[in-house]
Parts: structure tokens; sequence; C-alpha cells
């Protein structure tokens, strides 16, 4: 239910019902019997009101503590003013005539002149009602025996609800900042153990890549140890191939024996020498002859070869500046220069798809290569070893050449040779990751692009 009451006791209505109320008590006020009040100028009238002003103020009121009985002095004296009748007032009143609520600062001179005015204040006292002003007022206004100690116990009992009040409203706002801070705590100690939760999932997976990582470096370690031991192989079988070809120039340096004995030779061949193997180091051997023939006549048929300049070498292209020589940028700048590409095959093709069967590799990397030709206009060769492999001789393409070495020859040769064989005036790129190779093409003066490089601009 609302409260119908002001803090000072009186009830909150209407001005019309206030009015309609206090135009009765005015009535009533008017019907007093005034004789045996003293005039306002006798003497000891005027003495009586200062001492009841004095006593009312050791009483310490403030003049807020008496706004209900001033306003209804004010209102009282307002309907009297209306309906013409004969009842005094103080003349300050008049102006807060009409005002629907009297300032602050002007309660102190409205209560001076009330207090100055016995007749008007008696007839005040004799028309206020609880309903219209409260204890404090009432009191202030009939002034019976013993009132101010009334008036300090009334004041006292509202100090102390008001002080209850206070105490309430901060139980009240404490209570409320203990609950956030519970909250808050209870949000803190939710947000800590999600925290945990989370560490520890990041731990276990710590933990897994860890492992992931000592499994990878055993995995590095163990292919180390294999790409040693082929590359050792490698070193052999060179070694083999060179004592095999040195038998077989001391075999073609011998005189031509007759026909009985190369009979006698073929029934009882030398246990030592593989027949098969002189063949396929013979056949090596001629094709390297020719191709020292094309070089040597090079120069007589005005080639473009180094005759008018025997003492020429070929010189790598220099990259722009700022280009990591193994970037695919670089990679992408050599493609576009006229220099002829040389792509060992395999290198690449194993390294770009490891998973897929090795006619699947080369069709993919000769598929790059034929858009990388269309994209730069690059002039590129691609060799793979090995011209027996099935299906090998079915790559045709119209914008890459396709070689595969010889029996015998791996694709490491055909591709130093080639190098060796193009004019020193054609620059020329390799792209291969086999160390031996790098440093072989280096030395005559080619670039070199790492297979990893070539396959980031495909």
């Amino acid at each position: 239910m609302q409260n119908t009451t002001s803090c000072s006791g009186v009830p909150r209505s209407s001005n019309e019902r206030w009015r309609a109320a206090w135009s009765d008590r005015v009535v009533a006020v008017e019907r007093v019997d005034t004789r045996s009040i003293p005039a306002r100028t006798c003497v000891p009238c005027q003495e009586r009101v200062f001492v009841q002003y004095r006593s009312a103020m050791s009483v310490r009121l403030e003049h807020r503590d008496l706004r209900s009985a001033i306003e209804f002095a004010v209102l009282v004296a307002e309907e009297a003013n209306k309906g013409k009748r004969a009842l005094p007032y103080p003349a300050e009143l008049r102006a807060h005539f009409g005002a629907s609520r009297i300032p602050t600062g002007a309660l102190g001179s409205l209560r001076r002149a009330i207090e100055a005015d016995d007749t008007f204040r008696e007839r005040l006292a004799a028309g206020a009602v609880p309903e219209l002003v409260d204890p404090i007022g009432r009191l202030w206004l009939q002034r019976p025996s013993g009132w101010e100690e009334q008036v300090q116990a009334l004041l006292a009992e509202r100090a102390d609800a008001e002080r209850d009040a206070d105490l309430a409203v901060a139980l009240k706002r404490a209570d409320k900042r203990r609950r956030a801070a519970e909250q808050v705590a209870a949000r803190s100690r939710a947000d800590i153990l999600e925290r945990d939760a989370r560490i520890s999932e990041l731990q276990k997976e710590l933990d897994e890549v860890r492992a992931d990582l000592a499994k990878s470096d055993d995995a590095v370690a163990e292919l180390r140890a294999e790409l040693i031991d082929v590359r050792n192989e490698a070193r052999h079988a060179r070694d083999r191939e060179t004592a095999l070809r040195a038998k077989l120039d001391a075999l073609e340096s011998l005189p031509t024996l007759p026909p009985e004995a190369v009979e006698e030779a073929v029934v009882a061949p030398t246990p030592s020498v593989d027949v098969d193997e002189i063949d396929a180091i013979a056949r090596s051997v001629r094709e390297l002859a020719a191709r020292l023939d094309e070089v040597i006549r090079a120069p007589e048929t005005g080639g473009a070869g180094s005759a008018s300049h025997p003492g020429a070498t070929r010189r790598p292209l220099r990259l722009p500046g700022g280009v990591i020589a193994s970037s695919g940028a670089a990679a992408e700048f050599l493609l576009r220069s006229d220099a002829a590409v040389l792509v060992d095959g395999y290198n690449v093709a194993k390294l770009g798809w490891p998973n897929e069967r090795l006619d699947d590799q080369r069709r993919r990397l000769l598929d790059g290569l034929e858009n990388a030709a269309r994209r730069f206009g690059s002039d590129i060769t691609v060799v793979f070893d090995g011209a027996s492999v099935v299906g090998a001789h079915a790559d045709r393409r119209r914008m890459v050449r396709v070689t595969y070495s010889p029996d015998g020859v791996t694709a490491d040769d055909v591709i130093r040779d080639e190098v060796r064989r193009l004019p020193v005036g054609r620059a020329v790129v390799v792209v291969t990751n086999d160390a031996e190779i790098v440093a072989d093409v280096r030395a005559h003066g080619a670039n070199v692009v790492p297979s990893n490089a070539l396959l980031a601009v495909l």
C-alpha cells in the first residue's frame, strides 16, 4: 500500500482536500474567544513572547521541524483572506499564498512572525488536528506545560528512527555488496577451475607434441643414416664404373686377335669380367665419344661455342636485390629468364608427391612444368633416370622436353653433360636438391634452384 503520510507525519493529499479541511478549521479558529488574550501591543505580552521564543530556542527546534505547522498557518491565512473573514494574520504570510511548497529559507522569517503574534498562534493551535499538523508542530502552536521536554523527546525519537533507517539502508547496501562480492568470488573460482583444466589439457598436448618431436628426431636420424648409406653406395658404384671403364679401355687397346683366339676367348671368358656390364659401359663410352666429337666439331662449323674466346666461362644470372636464392621468388625470376632450365625429374617428383606411384609422380610434375612453361615462357628440359622404365616414353609434351638417361647412365650425369655441352653464352638453371650435382653445375656457372622452390611456383 502506498504511504500517505509525509516524513513530518502530515498526510499526503491533494491541495483541494487540504484547503477544504483547513477552511473548516479556519471557521473553528474564528470562533475561539479572544477576549482573554491580551492585545499584541501590551508590553507584558511581548515579554511573554520573548520568553516563549527563548524557551523554544532552548529546545533547539530547527525551522524544518516546524514546516507542517508553518504551512498550516499560511494556508489558514490564505483561506481567511479569500473568505474575507475577520481573522488577523501576520503580513509576512501573504507572500506565500498559493505556493505549492514554502522554500526552506523562508521558514525562519515565517516562524518568527507567527511566534510574535500570540493571538494568531493560539487560534491556529485551536484548529490544529493530527491529520494536518504533526505532533511537534501542534506542541509548538499549543505550548502546554512541559511542551519543550515533549518536543525534545519527539526529536530524539525521530533522530533514532532516522538513524535506524540509515542503519537499515547501510545494512542493506552492505548485504548487497557482500552478495556481489560472493558472486565475484564464485565467478573467479569458476574461472580458476576452468583455467586449471585448460592448463592440464595444454600440458597433455605439449607432452604429446614432445613425444612426436622425439619420434621425428629419431626418424630424421634414421633418414640421415640411410642417406649416408645411399651416398656411399653411389660412390662405390661410380668407383666400380671407373674401374670397368679402365678395363674396357685396356681391352680396346689390345691388338686385334685372330678368329681362333676370339673363339677361345668366347668359349673361356675371364671369370672376373661381366660381359653384359662391359657392353653397357661400351655403349656409354660410345655415346660420350659422340658427344665429344660434337663439341670438338662445334667451333669448326661456326656454332655458338667458345671458339673465339677459348678462355670464356659461363656466369650465373644475378638475382634482384633482396631475393633469396632458395626462395620461390628466385625460382620464378629464373624461369622468366631466357635460360635453359634442366630439371632433375625424380628428385623433384618424389619430393612433391612422395606417396603416389612413380608414373603418377612423373605425370603431375610434367603437368606443372607445362603450365609453368606457358606462364613464364621457359625453355624446360626434364631428365629422368632409366629409359627402360615401363611407360617412360609415353610422356610426350608440347612445351617441355622429356629425356630419359640411357642404360648404365644416371640422370645426374646427363644433367652434368648438358651443362657442359650448352654454349657458355647461354645461361643455365638446374633444379635439384642433389648436393653433388649442385657442386658440379655451379663450377660450370649454372644457377641452382632447390626442388622445393620450384614446387612452390608450380
